[in-house]
C-alpha cells in the first residue's frame, strides 16, 4: 500500500473513531430515553390495571336479575302532575299538608324508581348541598379523591349485607335519580352510602347523631291505657332535612305496609310504625364493642317494619342481624301496649322494659348492668348530654303519670328546662328540646294515629295522620292537629336565633385573629341571649386573647353558672380559671 493510501485509510479510521466518540452520549441518551419510555408505559399500564382491579374489588352492583328491568327503566310509566300532586301510577307525592307526603306501592324496584322520579327536585337539592359542603370542608380535589378511595375500600363489602329486595329498591332509586355526580361515584353506590351514613359517621367525635330522646307511656300512665310514644330525632345535620322532612307510606308487595318519618330518598327507617302497630325508632349510641361489617341500621329497621308482627319478632330480627355500630331502639306494640328498649351493639343485645308504672325513657346511653364497665358508654353519658336528658325525661314521665295523652307527650318533647326544672337558655343541649330536631313525632300506637311536627324543629304545628286509614283503607273522623309551640313567634326565639348568627360570625373572626370585631359580635350575642353558655364562653375566649383577664374570668364564671351541656368544655374552662 502506498504511503498516500495508508494515510488516507488512517484518516478515515480516525474520523470514524471521532464520530463514534461523539455519538456515544447520544446513543446512551437514546437508550435511557427508551428505557424511560418503557418504564412510563409500564407505570401507566400498572396504574390502569390497579384502577381496574380496585374498581372490581370495591364495585357494588345490584342483583343481576334486575339487568333487564334497569335497561328498560326509561320507558316506565309517565309522571303526571295533577294540581299539588305528582303521580306515577298509584305512587304520588304532595305537600298539601305542609309536610311532604310520599305514597309508594308495588315491587321493590318499581317503588324505588317511582320514589326518585317523584322526589327528584328535593333529591337534587340534597345532593347539591352535600357535595358543596364536601368541597367547602375538603377544598383539595386530590384529598376528596383519596377520601373517596379510602371509604370505597373500607366499605367494599357493604352491599353484601343488604337484602336482595332492598338492593332492588335502592337500584330503582339510583336509576330514577337525576345523576349529576356520577363522575365521583356511580349513583347506585352513592345511594347505598347515603343509607349507611348513620353507621359510617357515628364513631366520629363530632357526630351529629347523639342527641335523640324518646319516651313511651302505657297502661295506667295514660288516661285510656293506650301506648303513647314521643320521639325527637335530633340530627344536627343540614337544615334541608328539617325543612323538607317527609312522611313516607310504603305498601311493598308481599310485605307489611308501614309509614316512615324521614326525608325524600330515604328507603330505610329511622322512625316508623307498621300495619301491625309495631313502632320502632333508633337512637345513636357508643360502646367499647366494635364491629366492622353488618347491615346498615336504617335498612335493618326497614326489614323490621316489613316483617315484624310483635316485639318478639323485632328482638329476633335484631339479634340475628350483624350490625356495624351500637344503636338503641325504642320498640312498641300498640296491640298489647308493651314497649321495650333494645340496647344493641355489634356484640350484645340487652332488653329494657316498661317500669312498673308503665313508662320508659331513652336517650343515647345504655342502662343495662352489662354496660356498667363500658368506658365509651360511660363517657357518652357523662361528657355529652345523654345523662341530663335521660334524667329530665324520667322526671317528666313521673310527674305526668296517669295523664300522658298525645298533647301531654308533645309538651314533654318540647320541654326546655334542665334536671329539677332548672331554667336553661334556649338551645341548651341538656334540654329535651334543644331546637335542633330534624323531625319530632307523637304516636298513639293503639289508635294508629300519628302527629308529625311541620317544623322548624319541634316548634310548628304537628300535623295529624290516620295511619290505619292510610295503610289499610277505610275512613274515620278526621284527626286533629296539635298546636304550634307558644314560643314559635316570640321575641325570645327571634333573639336566640340572632344570637346564634352573631356567635358564628364571632367564631370566624376569632379564628382570623380579628379580636376587636370578634369582641363586638360576641357582646351582641350575649346581649341578645344572656342565658347562652356558648356566648359567654366565646366572649371569655376573646377577652383572654386580648389579655383582659378580669373580664374573661367574669365571663367564664357566668358560663359555668348556666348549666353548660358538655363536660369537656366545663373542664377546659375550669382549667383556664385556675391560671387566670
Amino acid at each position: 500500500m502506498s504511503t498516500s493510501n495508508f494515510a488516507t485509510l488512517r484518516a478515515v479510521v480516525i474520523a470514524q473513531q471521532d464520530v463514534a466518540f461523539l455519538n456515544a452520549p447520544l446513543r446512551r441518551r437514546r437508550s435511557r430515553l427508551r428505557k424511560l419510555g418503557v418504564a412510563s408505559v409500564v407505570v401507566v399500564v400498572v396504574f390502569l390495571v390497579a384502577q381496574v382491579v380496585f374498581g372490581i374489588a370495591t364495585r357494588m352492583r345490584p342483583p343481576p336479575a334486575l339487568d333487564g328491568r334497569r335497561s328498560a327503566s326509561g320507558i316506565a310509566p309517565a309522571l303526571q302532575a295533577r294540581g299539588p300532586r305528582s303521580m306515577i301510577g298509584e305512587n304520588w307525592i304532595s305537600k298539601e299538608r305542609g309536610i311532604w307526603e310520599i305514597h309508594l306501592a308495588g315491587d321493590p324496584y318499581s317503588m324505588g324508581l317511582a320514589h326518585a322520579r317523584l322526589a327528584n327536585p328535593v333529591l337534587l337539592e340534597q345532593e347539591d348541598f352535600m357535595f358543596s359542603e364536601f368541597e367547602k370542608y375538603v377544598p383539595s380535589s386530590l384529598a376528596r379523591r383519596l377520601i373517596r378511595l379510602g371509604v370505597m375500600w373500607r366499605y367494599r363489602h357493604l352491599g353484601d349485607s343488604i337484602l336482595a329486595r332492598a338492593q332492588a329498591e335502592l337500584a330503582g332509586l339510583a336509576d330514577g335519580m337525576i345523576d349529576r355526580y356520577g363522575d365521583f361515584l356511580p349513583a347506585y353506590e352513592r345511594v347505598i352510602f347515603y343509607h349507611s351514613l348513620h353507621d359510617i359517621t357515628q364513631g366520629l367525635e363530632g357526630s351529629p347523631m347523639l342527641g335523640c330522646t324518646a319516651m313511651a307511656a302505657s297502661g295506667s300512665a295514660t288516661p285510656n291505657g293506650h301506648l303513647i310514644i314521643g320521639r325527637n330525632f335530633d340530627f344536627e345535620g343540614p337544615e334541608i332535612f328539617d325543612r323538607e322532612k317527609a312522611v313516607l307510606f310504603f305498601r311493598p308487595e308481599g310485605q307489611l305496609p308501614f309509614v316512615s318519618i324521614a326525608w325524600a330518598g330515604m328507603a330505610g327507617v329511622v322512625t316508623g310504625i307498621n300495619s301491625e302497630r309495631i313502632y320502632v325508632s333508633v337512637n345513636a349510641a357508643r360502646s367499647d364493642d366494635k364491629g366492622r361489617s353488618g347491615m346498615p341500621i336504617e335498612l335493618l329497621l326497614r326489614q323490621v317494619m316489613e316483617e315484624a308482627h310483635s316485639i318478639a319478632d323485632v328482638v329476633r330480627l335484631v339479634r340475628s342481624t350483624p350490625v356495624m355500630v351500637p344503636d338503641f331502639y325504642l320498640v312498641g306494640d300498640g296491640k298489647t301496649g308493651e314497649a321495650v328498649v333494645l340496647e344493641r351493639t355489634p356484640r350484645r343485645l340487652e332488653v329494657r322494659r316498661l317500669d312498673a308504672q308503665g313508662t320508659l325513657a331513652l336517650s343515647n346511653h345504655a342502662l343495662s348492668p352489662s354496660f356498667s364497665g363500658d368506658a365509651e358508654n360511660d363517657r357518652l353519658k357523662r361528657y355529652l348530654t345523654s345523662g341530663a336528658r335521660y334524667r329530665r325525661a324520667v322526671e317528666l314521665l313521673q310527674k305526668q303519670r296517669g295523664n300522658i295523652d298525645p298533647r301531654r307527650m308533645l309538651e314533654m318533647l318540647r320541654d326546655k328546662r334542665g334536671v329539677g326544672g332548672e331554667a336553661l337558655g334556649l338551645g341548651n343541649r341538656n334540654a329535651l328540646d334543644a331546637i335542633i330536631a330534624t323531625h319530632s313525632v307523637v304516636v298513639d300506637a293503639t289508635a294508629m294515629m300519628l302527629w308529625v311536627g311541620e317544623g322548624p324543629h319541634a316548634l310548628g304545628r304537628y300535623r295529624a295522620f290516620d295511619i290505619a286509614a292510610e295503610l289499610q283503607g277505610g275512613t274515620r273522623s278526621p284527626p286533629v292537629d296539635l298546636p304550634a309551640d307558644p314560643i314559635a313567634d316570640s321575641d325570645e326565639l327571634r333573639n336566640h336565633r340572632l344570637a346564634m348568627a352573631e356567635l358564628k360570625l364571632a367564631e370566624r373572626l376569632l379564628k382570623q385573629k380579628d379580636l376587636s370585631h370578634a369582641l363586638e359580635e360576641a357582646e351582641r350575642a350575649v346581649a341578645l341571649d344572656e342565658r347562652s353558655p356558648e356566648a359567654h364562653k366565646l366572649l371569655g375566649d376573646i377577652l383572654q386573647e386580648r389579655h383582659e383577664s378580669a373580664a374573661a374570668r367574669s365571663e367564664y364564671q357566668r358560663f359555668l353558672e348556666l348549666n353548660p351541656p358538655h363536660l369537656h368544655e366545663v373542664e377546659t374552662v375550669r382549667g383556664i380559671l385556675t391560671g387566670l
